[in-house]
This record gives C-alpha cells, structure tokens and sequence, in this order.
C-alpha cells in the first residue's frame, strides 16, 4: 500500500530582482517586454580591467535593518551583502505566507540557503576597522544559522553551495523533509550578486556573455548571456497548513553528471533528458500533457538547440494535440546563474497567478539548429498568451554538466470574495499595518489601498500583523471600504506593553436605534439574539428596544436598564472575540452590572435579569418625581452649596459630580448654576431620583428581585475595583461578593467614581463599554494625559460600525493585538489564486546604507599594500647602502592607484596633482620580513597618509585635474635653451650607475640613459618601459646627480608640487624621454610631468658597508674644462 504523502506547496514568496523590487514590479517588466538587463556604471565603470557592463542588477543593495536582525554596526560593516540581502527575503516570505515572524518560534523549520562565489569577501578582508566581525560577517553559514537564531528555529539550518543548482537541491531537500513530517515548514533561498568587473572578466573568457545587454534565448542572432543578480526565497508548506498556495511542488529533481566526453562547461544531453523523463514518470504525469515549459534557454546557441531538441524528444510525442509553449526569463532579466532556477520559478508563479504567459524578448527567429522551432512543434512565446494548463516545467543547467527540473501545479481555488461596497449587510474590512518606522507604515496603507475590498487579502494581511513583529515600534490601521470623508493616516508610536482598563457607563448612554447598525456585527448579533432568547419570557423585545426611533422609548426606565445592559455584553462578547483582556475594571452606577459581566461574576442571562429586577423594582416602588442634573463641578466644590432638598449622588470627577432629588428642587438648582456660569445639564433617567434619599425605598424590592436571580454570589476579582462603596470598606464582606446585597446597595449609594478613576495608571488604555462614550469629557480632564481613552461607540445613527473598527484600530495603534478576523466570516484557505502578494509591502528601516561600506572599502580611503620583497620585484630591486628600502616612487605610485579607484576611474583617464609631499623616513626591509604599508586617504580634502609600522613615512594631497594638459610644447615657467647655458661635462649610463653604485645605491633597474650637465640645468634621457615607479624614481634623482660623489647620498623630502598627465605615456612609441632639472627654479620638467620645489636630504640609514678603495688602474686625465670642479669632474670621468 503506498502510503499517502501531503503535497507541498509554496506559500510564501519574496525576492529581489533586477530593476524590480517585487512581484508586481517583476510582473510589470515582463509583461510589458522591458529589459532588466542595464550597461550602466552602478557596479563598475564600463570597460573596467576590460568586463563589459551589461548585467542585471537588483536596484537596491546598499540598505540593511541591523536593528530588526539585532546585527552590531560594526558587524554591518563587513557582513556578505548576500547575507543582508536574503535575511530580509527571508522575513518577507515569511509575512507573504500570512504568518508573522513569531509565529515560527520555536517551530521545526529548516533554513536551506544556496549562494555561490562572494564578491564582497575578499574586500571585507581588507580592513582593519572591524577585524573581529569578518569572519562572522562573510561566513556564508551566516545566510541559514543567523535566520535561524534570530526566529528560534530549532530544525535544521545550512548554506549550499552547489553551483548553479544549489537552489534545487535546497528546494528538494526541503520538499521531502516536509513529506516525510520531519519539518513543518522550511525557509529556502538563493542569492547571486554580480559587483566586482574581475569574475565578469573571468567569465567573458569562457566566451559565454554576450557583448550587449540582450540575451536572446532560442534566437538565431543568440550570442551569449548577460550575468544578473536576484535574491529569492520561497517558504515551503503542508498544503494543510497553508494559508496560501502559489503552486505545489509535485517533483524537484537534479543531477549532477560528471562523466561526460565534452568540455568541463559542455552539456551533455543523453544526461539531461533522462533528467526529464524521470523527473515525470516519478510524478506519474505524461509530457505530452504539459502545456508550457519555463526552459533554461541560456542564449548560448549550442546550448539553446541540445535543450529544445532534447525537449522535442521528451514533450513532443505523438500523445500532444498542440504546440509546446516556451519561454525563458532570461531574455527579460538574463542569467541569475545561482538564482536562476528560482528566476525562472518566480516567473513560473507569476504565469499561474495572472492566467498568463509573459512574453520572450529579444527573439528574431529561430535557432536553425531546431527544428521543432521551424515546424511548429515547439513555440517561443514572444506576446502575452493565455495560459491554459495546470502544470508548468522549470529547467535549470548547473555550470558543470549538472541539471535540475522542477514540476509546478497551479492552485484550484479560484472564487475571490470582494467586499460589495453597495450591500449594506456586510461590514467594512478593517486592516492593521506595523512596520519599523513611520514612513514605511504609511507607504504600506497607500499600497494596501488599491486591494483592501479583497477580503482574502485583508484576511492574509491581518494575520500577520495582529501579533507583535519584533522591532516593529510604529502601527497604524485603515477601513475599506473607504467612507466618503478624507481620513489621514495617523501613525503611532509603539513601544511599551500597556494596562487595559474597562470602563461601563450607566444611565444616560441610551439613544434610539444604538443597536441597528451594531446587528451587522455577527458577534454582537449572536449576543444579542441570546438575550433575546433570555428576555422574551419577560415580555421584553430587546431587539426593538435597540432598534427602534421611537422617541418616547426610554421615558420607561426599564427600557433602559435593559438596554443598556444588553449592548454591553454585545460589547464585551466582541472584545473577548477581539481576545482584548482587561487589567482593570471600573463601572458608573447602572455600569457595575457590565463589570460583574465582564469580570465573570454575572452570565449574560443573570446580567440582563439584574438589569431588568432593577427596572421592575423602581418601577414597583411608589417613588417622588425626580431628576437629575449633571454639573460642571466636583463634589468638593458643590456640597456646602447644594440645598437641603438635593444629594449628590455621583461624585465623577475632581470638575464634575452628577446631583439628585425632587424634581423641582432640581430645575431651580441648575437654572441658579447656569447664571453664575456654571455648566448644567439634565439626564433623562425616567423621573426618577437615583443615588439618593429618594430611591431608598425601592431597595427591598431590588434585593428580593435579585435573590431570584443571583443563587450563588461569586468572588469579585482583584481587577474589579468598587465605585459603590468607600475604598476603606472594599475589604469587608458586602465588598467581596457580586451579591444581592453588592448590587441593591449599588442602585442606593452615591456613584464614587472619582475614587477608581484615582486608581488607573498614568500609561493606562481605558475602553469606555455603553451605546454612547457619556463618560468621554470627564475621563479625558480627569486622567493624564498619557491615558489613551477609547469609547467603542458614539451617539451616531448608520455609521457605529465604522466608528467600532476605528475604536479596535486604536487599540490596535496603542499597542494592543485585537484578533479582528473573529469579526468576519471565516475565509477558508488556502486563499484564491491570484490574491495579492503581501510581501511587496513597505516596512523595513532603511535609513542607514550599511552595505556602501563593503562594497566601497578602498573608496573609504583606506588601502594596504604587502612588503614583501620576495612578491615584488620593485623592492627586491632597490637597494641602499646594502639595506632594501622602500623607494618613495613606489609610495607615490600605490597613493595614486588608490587614489583613482576611489573614483573610478583608470590609470590613464585624468592628470594628477600632488602637493606639499613630505618623506618623511626610510623604511628598511628584511628579506624574510612579512609587513604592510597603510595608505589613508581623506575623500573630501585628498589629504594622504602613509604609515609603516605605526609610522607615518610619506604625506601630502592629492587630486584629479581635468583639462590639464603638459607635453613638449607646454610652457615651461623657465624654458631651457641649451645655446645659451654652457655645457660642463657628459655623463654616459654606465657612468651614472657606477658612481651610483659606488656610492651605495644598487638598483636592478637602469633607466637613466644619459647626462648633459650644463652651469643652470641638468639634461638627460630616462627610458620609459610603461613603469611608473622606475621612471618616478630617475625624475626625483635628477636634483641631486650634480653632486654625486662629492657628498653624502641624498633623496627627496619634500616635494611643493607635483603634476602628471599620464595619457601622454598612455602607448607611447618614443621610449626614451627627455628630462631637464632647472637649477635656479628648482624644477624637473618631462613631457607630461612637472615636479616643483624639491628638497633633498642625506639619506638617514647606517653605513653598513664601508666603501673599500681598492686601485685597479693608474693612467692620467686630461683637465680642460675650467669651469667644472676638478673633483666633479674626475668623479663623472
């Protein structure tokens, strides 16, 4: 018996793509034939070490939330921006598949993450400002194990590199450990970054790319590929389970073959079709029956007919009533090499999402080498083509001879549920939004806007963001359909967990009609039928007491209790759905029958029979005409000017009390406060004088009512606290039970209100429970003003649904999670195809560009060049007195290439300037000695640093010039005329590196071809041999050549300024270069250089070796030249 597997679906989905930032902008691109191939310079400079530049490229790689993933700055600094890049993907596939991050701790998830060559590892190595983060920021282990420690992951976690295929050998791991019920869920991903020109160097030698920014799958004109970028992770799930299906995974199959007569990069295609023909027969599915296939289509032209012709063979048998459909999104994206198998899934989902095939581009003709192309057995699709089948095949070449198919079914569900804005029984979708900042949470509302009458969206959305999302300290919350008024978007600011206090309001919140429009609620129709359930034997209609415009309804107070009473466990039925859980419970007279309810003291049937024994009783009682009357003032300020006749029956607040008595006495009380400008007002409560002396006659009946009713009293709770009796009695036994007798001496006591409202903290949220927010002005003067104060209703007919969902929205925007889906039908899922992605929402804090700083490390200005003399073969060729030293010219040279790559440009692109250059030292090198030389350069001021151990050597600025141009013909500050100057003596080279040598310079390189010494300029040759440190070198010796032999060594060290245009020297034939050094304005002077204001100095290092005089020969010497020093001259001789 074969036993029965769960299919596997797809459920969540999230990526980076180029030139799209998600599915709907993917979408956008393919379907309207543009190409996310670009030759730009947002990588490298075109032409670069000669890489061409076409590739696709992800728009946004500089950005990452450290905060959200707890990633130290300096960590962030150095972390492998393929890292960064999938731990966000990997978040955003999570929330896509409606569940929020927590959801997933401490849950069986594996974390499977595939990525090849890091182009950032290296770069990261070159810096010493995060030296203990590199090896944590560019282990690529990091891309699974920190994903997998931030959600508390306890399945299995690894990075894979596997080539080109990695990702299907992730995605089928994960698949069967899924089946075989050892995972619940797995994360799965790939990324491929192309930033560096040298890998797109490596690659053009492999005669793969193309030379443009089009790949052309299947074309006859195809001439290769453009290398792309993606990151794309897929969350993967029981069909069960999932909330949403984006297609289900019925094989994943890939093979690596080794033995193979081509290439190492050749395709064998015997090995790639048994590939396919297993991958369906273990999927128990007929090729015939597939109608369009995703193919790897390379744009490789070989590559491209081995595949199709292949495809031909396994697809195209005689069972196939209609074309093969094929495309390749390479032609729209090209070559994502790692992702590229998941590229082409991605493309796979969005055809089953939207019905439709997006069209191939950059397709002129067919491949001549198929012939399936030319007789129509097989079709490019080159127009947007409905696509008409169930299941779609994914090809994917590994580099080395390796192949992986994936067989994709679409999801059935196809019956969207749309909010009908004109049905006036369904009640508007309420949708929650957080996100880590303010910005990102109104972005989220505006996108969400243009899908909010989707109710399976909305359903997947408030799944996700009913919970806390770690880091995510702002919220907001929106209604669709939208009303007719402009609503901003407020955002709130959420950082601490909050107290919950209920607050129920008593007699005065009745109004006609307050139920009708709160029936469209189920939860609040289903409470309410149950009291009409309750009530009917007593003869009481309690849906038309809710619902009725009678205007004369209330004036019979049982109306009211009941009323009141039956709307406040509507409420409180909604707020449990909500899972909303008070910390606090408060009630104002009539309220304290809802605080017992609420409390769990009292059913919904023994509230409402309270409510209704407390009518009965005062209806029963012979009682006066009474009223009361509402005052602006506190009880201290009104209790020595109430007359005799008048209690004061409420104390509500420090600035307002309630005052009760005959009627009469009442009018004539409020019209004296209102002439001296206090505020007064009347409440309807029946002609009944509550809370006073007048009422006590009705308590007897009330108790014997409620002895009926209430058979076992249970214990008030600690979060119940007492508004009926003084706090020094909440101790005693009539205080500790919701009794009989708790409640009669409710209905006769003063309402001490101000007491409990005392008692709510300062950073409380108070809900306000009644048909109408009554107590809304005293709470709101009477407690801080940090206290949030929600009522959830309002004296509003038609529209106290509306103002509900906005009270649960606030209460979503304070912090609490209300579980609002419990308000709405249930929504089956997994939810239709074709429901919106989530993931594209806005809500990561991107305002920190971590990732520049690997990218751009030598841009940052800081450079380090080895000293090693055995690896260069300048140091090994520079020695002094014996010693190696570092020469100044080979300082100089490595400034300006760091220089120049700090801006982008090439050796030969611009002139440079130096100024104020400082040797400041001699650095010996030991043979066997391992060292580095730091080269720091500010960015803004091009000031320069070079430093040796902990020594600074050399310092100076340094510059880009652009329009300077120095040749031959350049005016010099002092032109050199030789007729004019007369010539002292004429040095040969062989001369020039004797002496040299005799005075302790050895050099291996001899560029210095000749001397013309005349009384005001040194003339000579130097040889160019495309050496910049050589020819440097022999230009900085020119000042000092007179003197040689006659004093100490002496070298440069200081330099005013210096000029170089290198495109002069850029293939240039003439290899020797003539050079002039004008004594009397101290320059050295060459086509393309000018050096001003040098200064030498004795070289510093020890004499290790004495100069031996040794005579080898003894002949004499002609002196004829007066002019020149007899010791210069047989020095030079």
């Amino acid at each position: 018996m074969v036993e029965h597997k769960d299919e596997v679906v797809i459920s969540g989905i999230g990526g980076l793509f180029p030139e799209s930032n998600n599915i709907t902008e993917l979408s956008d691109l393919l379907f309207q034939k543009k190409n996310g191939v670009t030759m730009d310079s947002r990588r490298w400079k075109p032409n670069k070490l000669g890489a061409l530049s076409g590739t696709g490229k992800i728009k946004k790689i500089d950005t990452f939330d450290t905060t959200f993933f707890s990633v130290h700055p300096k960590l962030a600094q150095v972390m492998d921006l393929m890292t960064k890049i999938c731990l966000e993907r990997s978040i955003e596939a999570i929330i896509d598949a409606a569940l929020s991050p927590a959801d997933l701790h401490g849950t069986n998830t594996g974390v499977f993450m595939g990525s090849a060559i890091s182009e950032t590892e290296m770069k990261a190595m070159d810096t010493e400002s995060s030296v203990g983060f590199v090896m944590l920021g560019t282990s690529r282990a990091m891309q699974a194990n920190r994903l997998s420690f931030i959600l508390n992951l306890t399945g299995p976690s690894f990075s894979m590199d596997g080539g080109w295929i990695c990702g299907s050998n992730g995605l089928k791991k994960a698949k069967e450990m899924i089946e075989n019920g050892l995972l619940s869920s797995a994360i799965v991903g790939v990324t491929n970054l192309t930033l560096r020109p040298e890998l797109q160097f490596l690659y053009q030698g492999l005669n793969r790319l193309n030379k443009s920014d089009q790949t052309k799958p299947f074309s006859s004109d195809a001439d290769g590929y453009n290398r792309s970028e993606a990151c794309i992770v897929f969350y993967l799930q029981k069909a069960s389970e999932a909330k949403r299906s984006y297609g289900t995974l019925l094989n994943v199959k890939s093979m690596q073959f080794g033995n193979h007569d081509g290439t190492l990069t050749e395709h064998d295609g015997n090995h790639f079709k048994s590939l396919l023909l297993d991958s369906y027969k273990e999927a128990d599915i007929d090729p015939a029956t597939v109608d369009f296939i995703e193919a790897y289509g390379s744009g490789i032209k070989s590559e491209d007919a081995m595949e199709l012709n292949i495809m031909e063979e396994v697809f195209c048998t005689e069972n196939r009533r209609t074309p093969l459909k094929v495309g390749s999104v390479k032609s729209n994206v090209g070559h994502c090499e790692v992702s590229s198998l998941f590229m082409s899934i991605f493309k796979a989902i969005i055809t089953l999402e939207s019905g439709y095939i997006p069209p191939n581009i950059n397709y002129t003709g067919p491949n001549n080498n198929v012939a399936a192309l030319k007789n129509g057995k097989i079709q490019v699709i080159t127009e947007k083509t409905p696509f008409v089948g169930d299941i779609i095949g994914i090809s994917s070449f590994g580099l080395l001879n390796a192949f992986s198919h994936v067989i994709l079914k679409k999801n059935q569900i196809v019956n969207n549920i749309i909010v009908d804005k004109h049905n006036s029984t369904n009640i508007p979708q309420l949708i929650l939004v957080s996100g880590r900042n303010e910005e990102n949470v109104k972005e989220a509302l505006n996108q969400i806007k243009s899908h909010g009458n989707n109710t399976e969206f909305v359903s997947l959305t408030n799944d996700v963001f009913t919970r806390n999302i770690n880091g995510h300290f702002f919220r907001s919350f929106n209604i669709f359909p939208q009303s007719d008024e402009s609503r901003i978007d407020d955002v709130w600011n959420v950082t601490l967990k909050r107290p919950v206090w209920f607050i129920f309001s008593g007699m005065g919140s009745q109004w006609q009609g307050m139920g009708t429009d709160l029936m469209k609620v189920p939860v609040f129709a289903d409470a309410i039928n149950k009291c009409d359930v309750i009530l009917k034997p007593k003869g009481v209609d309690i849906k038309n007491i809710l619902t009725s415009q009678n205007p004369k309804l209330f004036d019979n107070i049982l109306n009211s209790f009941v009323g009141i009473a039956a709307v406040q466990i509507g409420l409180v039925e909604v707020l449990r759905a909500l899972d909303i859980t008070p910390d606090g419970i408060i009630g104002h007279s009539l309220g304290e029958l809802g605080c017992a309810y609420a409390d769990g003291c009292f059913t919904a049937e023994e509230m409402l029979l309270a409510s209704y024994a407390r009518g009965q009783a005062t209806l029963k009682t012979e009682l006066i005409p009474g009223m009361m009357a509402a005052i602006g003032l506190g009880y201290d300020q009104i209790k020595d000017k109430l007359p005799h006749a008048i209690d004061a029956a409420c104390r509500n607040s420090a600035t307002s009390c309630t005052i009760s008595g005959p009627v009469e006495s009442i009018k004539q009380f409020v019209s004296q406060l209102k002439s001296e400008g206090v505020f007064a007002k009347s409440v309807n409560v029946g002609g009944i004088a509550f809370h006073s002396r007048y009422i006590q006659s009705a308590g007897p009946t009330l108790l014997k009512y409620l002895k009926d009713v209430i058979k076992v009293p249970k214990k008030r709770s600690s979060k119940w606290l007492s508004s009926s009796l003084p706090e020094t009695e909440w101790e005693s036994d009539l205080a500790k039970y919701s009794s009989p007798e708790y409640h009669t001496n409710n209905l006769l006591s003063s309402v001490l209100f101000e007491d409990v409202l005392n008692h709510i903290p300062k950073d409380a949220i108070t809900i306000e429970i009644a048909p109408h927010g009554l107590l809304q002005a005293i709470i709101e003067r009477a407690l801080p003003e940090m206290v949030t104060n929600i009522p959830l209703t309002k004296r509003m007919s038609g529209d106290s649904v509306r103002f509900l969902l906005t009270s649960i929205g606030k209460m979503y925007a304070s912090g609490l999670n209300p579980k609002i889906k419990e308000l709405y039908p249930t929504i089956k899922y997994p939810v239709s195809r074709g429901t919106p992605s989530i993931y594209g929402l806005t809500f990561w804090d991107h305002t920190e560009k971590w990732s520049v700083r690997i990218l751009e490390l030598v841009k940052s200005g800081e450079h380090i060049i080895s000293l090693v003399i055995d690896d260069d073969k300048h140091l090994a060729q520079y020695q002094c007195q014996g010693q190696y030293i570092i020469p100044f010219s080979f300082l100089l040279f490595n400034v300006w290439k760091a220089f120049i790559e700090i801006n982008s440009k090439s050796l030969y692109e611009n002139s440079i300037q130096f100024q104020n250059l400082r040797f400041k030292n001699n650095v010996k090198i030991h043979p066997t000695d391992f060292s580095h030389c730091y080269i720091m350069i500010q960015l803004g001021s091009g000031l320069f640093e070079c430093d040796v151990n902990n020594e600074v050597i050399l310092s100076g600025e340094i510059r880009l010039l652009n329009n300077l141009v120095l040749g031959s013909n350049e005016e010099k500050s002092i032109n050199f005329d030789n007729t004019t100057d007369n010539l002292l003596c004429n040095v040969s080279k062989n001369e020039i590196y004797s002496v040299l040598k005799n005075n302790g310079f050895n050099l291996g390189f001899k560029n210095i071809t000749n001397l013309n010494i005349y009384k005001n300029n040194i003339q000579g040759s130097v040889e160019w041999e495309n050496n910049w440190i050589y020819f440097l070198d022999c230009l900085f010796k020119f000042p000092f050549l007179e003197n040689l032999g006659i004093g100490p060594i002496e070298i440069p060290v200081y330099i005013r300024e210096m000029f170089i245009n290198p495109a002069l020297f850029e293939n240039r034939s003439e290899k020797d270069i003539s050079v002039n050094y004008n004594k009397l304005s101290n320059e050295v002077t060459c086509d393309g250089i000018k050096i001003l204001g040098v200064k030498n100095a004795p070289i510093s290092l020890p004499i290790l070796n004495s100069v031996v005089v040794k005579v080898q020969e003894k002949s004499f010497t002609k002196f004829n030249n007066l002019k020149c020093k007899v010791r210069t001259y047989l020095t030079m001789k």
